[in-house]
Parts: C-alpha cells; sequence; structure tokens
C-alpha cells in the first residue's frame, strides 16, 4: 500500500516576470467540503492567502490540488490547524511571511468563524 504524499509536496512555485516591482499577491481559494461527514466547511467558505511577491508566485493549479489534499485528512482535521498549515506551508515555499485568512460557515452550527494566521519560513 503506498502512502499518501504530503499536502505541502503539492504546491509548485511559477517564476515572478516582474520581480523588480512590489506586487501583491491575494489568492482567493473557495473551499470545499473537507470532511465527507459533516460536510464542513458550508458553501462560501474562503481561504485567502496573502503575500508580497518575490522571485517566486504560488502556482494556480496545484493551489486547487493542495486544498483538495486535505478532503478527509487523517490529521489536519479542524480549521483553525488548517488555516495554520496552509499559512506555513506557503511561507515555507515561498521564503517570505505569509497571511492566511479563512472565512468559514458551518452546516449544522448558527455560527461562523474567522481564522487568520501569519507564519514567517522556517527550516522544519
Amino acid at each position: 500500500m503506498s502512502e499518501t504524499p504530503p499536502p505541502a509536496s503539492l504546491l509548485r512555485v511559477i517564476a515572478n516576470a516582474r520581480p523588480d516591482l512590489t506586487t501583491a499577491i491575494e489568492h482567493v481559494l473557495h473551499l470545499p467540503h473537507l470532511c465527507p461527514v459533516t460536510l464542513n466547511p458550508a458553501p462560501g467558505s474562503t481561504l485567502t492567502l496573502r503575500y508580497e511577491a518575490g522571485p517566486g508566485l504560488l502556482e494556480l493549479f496545484s493551489l486547487d490540488a493542495y486544498i483538495d489534499a486535505f478532503i478527509g485528512h487523517p490529521v489536519v482535521r479542524d480549521m483553525e490547524f488548517f488555516v495554520q498549515t496552509a499559512a506555513q506551508d506557503a511561507a515555507n515555499l515561498l521564503g517570505c511571511p505569509v497571511m492566511a485568512h479563512a472565512d468559514v460557515t458551518f452546516n449544522r452550527l448558527r455560527q461562523g468563524q474567522r481564522v487568520t494566521v501569519t507564519a514567517q519560513p522556517s527550516d522544519g
């Protein structure tokens, strides 16, 4: 039986065509149901990744694959940990600080949640 690769291994970087220009990037990802049991987060939930562009940019298709890798994930099971993980993985790959902001609504609850995390690149 083969092991599932870690979600971070799915993220890719493309070259920034104009690294000489100050460029703020925001990726707004519409979240799928990450929990197959509760079907949370509910439709309309988003994760925004924000960073100052350097020599590389997060590649769009890999971001979709990365988010999909968390569907039914055995370890990253709550939204707080999910947002923290996404921020850290992106910061590590880009080599710059990344702010992750999630606006989440839940099925079977009368509440939403906002989670904001700023991650610095780390070695591990």
